[in-house]
């Protein structure tokens, strides 16, 4: 996108943001009929319908992007699309979704418990990646860097893998395929960035990745923007069984796979929208997010069919 142009998406009228309210509005709408409905023996593509269905009830356009919605396994996949595996009980599902309205974007994420209750290890996971979420809202405010933004997830997210025992240490590192990027960024070598290997957020408006763009570079916020924060934590033995056979590689497998095994197969991405005022930030996209109130929603609704 030319400059201009980005500067000029990056800026939005009072009209955009009543249209981006809107679309946000929907799209909480959706989730919070997703927590009442979700339940074992569900597709995903049945709770897929049901969050396109409320974009529509509420007066949205419909879908701003292919709706994720992955369970078991699946939550462990950035961009699982397919949507078609039966939840059971124990699973957790990843739902990132958004609606469209008048042409804007909103793009939420919820994981939750398809049996009503995160197990301890889904419950460790998901407290992380919400504290990761925390630690990035509180620096986001005009003229915040975007890379002490971007770190200071990260190194919520690294301590806490390192204390599960998922990670060696905070500051441990591997061999990956891809080395070179390193030399640009060293947290491409760490341990941790096998488990969150996505950029924390983006901005939104006209197309769900519109400008600002603080997953990379050395920008600030500024009053105006909206954007996204969305950290996770995906885990799999897929991640270890892809790495080069090297001896830093096999000594790092050999102290953690078990660890892994433990925690196989839980996704946790908590995605939320925002806008930077001149006082800090605001919270826009206000769903269910915190592990009691997603527990005890869930609980109501599994009373009440």
């Amino acid at each position: 996108m030319h400059p201009i142009v980005d500067s000029l998406r990056r800026r939005k009228s009072p009209a955009e943001l009543k249209l981006l309210r809107r679309a946000i509005e929907a799209t909480v709408v959706a989730h919070r009929e997703a927590l009442r409905s979700t339940k074992p023996g569900m597709w995903e593509y049945q709770l897929e319908a049901l969050i396109e269905g409320a974009f529509r009830r509420t007066g949205c356009d419909g879908p701003a992007f292919t709706s994720i919605v992955g369970s078991g396994p699946n939550s462990t996949q950035y961009h699982y699309q397919t949507n078609n595996r039966r939840m059971v009980a124990g699973d957790v599902v990843v739902m990132d979704v958004g609606a469209s309205c008048g042409g804007y974007a909103a793009d939420v994420t919820r994981t939750i418990p398809v049996s009503g209750r995160f197990s301890r290890e889904q419950r460790a996971i998901y407290q992380l990646v919400r504290d990761a979420q925390a630690a990035s809202e509180r620096l986001a405010r005009p003229g915040a860097s975007w890379q002490s933004w971007r770190d200071s997830a990260r190194a919520v997210e690294a301590r806490g893998l390192a204390r599960l025992g998922l990670i060696e240490s905070a500051g441990a590192t591997f061999d990956p395929p891809w080395a070179g990027r390193c030399q640009t960024d060293p947290v491409y070598c760490t341990q941790a960035f096998l488990y969150m290997a996505h950029g924390l957020g983006h901005g939104i408006g006209l197309e769900v990745h519109d400008p600002p763009h603080p997953y990379t570079g050395t920008g600030t916020f500024m009053v105006g923007d909206a954007f996204t924060i969305e950290p996770g934590i995906y885990i799999s033995t897929r991640l270890l069984d892809m790495l080069a056979d090297t001896p830093r590689n096999r000594a790092m497998i050999a102290k953690v796979r078990k660890t892994v095994e433990r925690y196989q197969n839980i996704g946790v991405r908590i995605e939320d929208d925002y806008l930077i005022t001149p006082n800090g930030v605001e919270w826009l996209s206000k769903a269910p997010r915190e592990i009691a109130e997603i527990e005890a929603l869930r609980l109501v609704s599994s009373r009440t069919r």
